[in-house]
């Protein structure tokens, strides 16, 4: 038997042996962007540079949602708005709108897509994800997820339903499944952060990225001296639209004092 030779496909410009690159760039090689004026700004991990490969990239006539997320979570994560002199990404996100010109929906929701396209990556490539055609589903993965128990079904279904299709089921939970809204109790001891029965330093660190940035919103209202309100939706892109509806009530009823 003749042995053949596998031809490499992958894209070596991008992979690259180190970790940083093993951690991001090499999941652009599954797109059929192409982008290397940002993949080489990518690797400086120099903010300033990353963030004007950013501005290029919302200037352009193609969207580059995949390259403009990728930046976002390169910063995010490797906390590179620290060295712009943000103390956190939320602060560095609000310069990166108004430099970009991106709207904030746009920006977010290319880093939910890439961040959940990385962490999510080996469930998706065992079902032929596609995330040129599929993009947009990755923005209700952790919905359907939170909502179905059958975690095959929601990555099957991810890449094979349409969005209209994904999105509707995403949102019904099982009718089996009873969801209960846990009401952990929360202590602070010496400085140290307890919740329910779990220390804070124990939760998985995602989630101590999101609690850090939802405690550092409403302590931003109340130092202000307002009072914040704090209400469930189902994700990000709920959380936006209601958010505007709460901002144009808020102006209607206070041009009535």
């Amino acid at each position: 038997m003749k042995n053949e030779v596998i031809k490499n496909t992958f894209d070596s410009s991008i992979v690259q042996r180190d970790k940083y690159a093993t951690k991001y760039l090499k999941y652009l090689g599954y797109t059929n962007e192409h982008s290397n004026n940002a993949i080489e700004a990518f690797k400086t991990k120099d903010i300033n540079i990353i963030e004007t490969a950013l501005k290029n990239l919302a200037n352009s006539i193609k969207s580059h949602i995949f390259y403009i997320g990728m930046g976002c979570v390169i910063i995010d994560r490797e906390c590179l708005y620290a060295d712009a002199g943000y103390h956190s990404y939320l602060d560095y996100a609000k310069h990166l709108y108004e430099e970009t010109g991106l709207s904030p929906q746009r920006l977010s929701e290319a880093k939910i897509i890439i961040e959940r396209y990385i962490d999510y990556n080996t469930e998706l490539r065992k079902n032929n994800f596609n995330l040129e055609h599929n993009s947009h589903k990755l923005l209700y993965l952790e919905s359907a997820l939170f909502n179905h128990k059958d975690k095959n079904e929601v990555f099957n279904r991810l890449s094979n339903d349409t969005f209209r299709d994904f999105y509707a089921w995403a949102h019904t939970p099982d009718k089996k499944k009873v969801v209960q809204q846990p009401h952990p109790k929360i202590k602070i001891t010496n400085g140290k952060i307890t919740i329910g029965d779990k220390k804070y330093n124990d939760l998985p660190v995602k989630l101590q990225k999101t609690i850090e940035t939802d405690f550092s919103s409403v302590c931003s209202i109340r130092l202000s001296g307002n009072a914040p309100v704090v209400t469930s939706v189902y994700d990000e892109n709920e959380a936006r639209s209601l958010r505007k509806g709460i901002n144009k009530l808020l102006k209607m009823m206070r041009s009535k004092k």
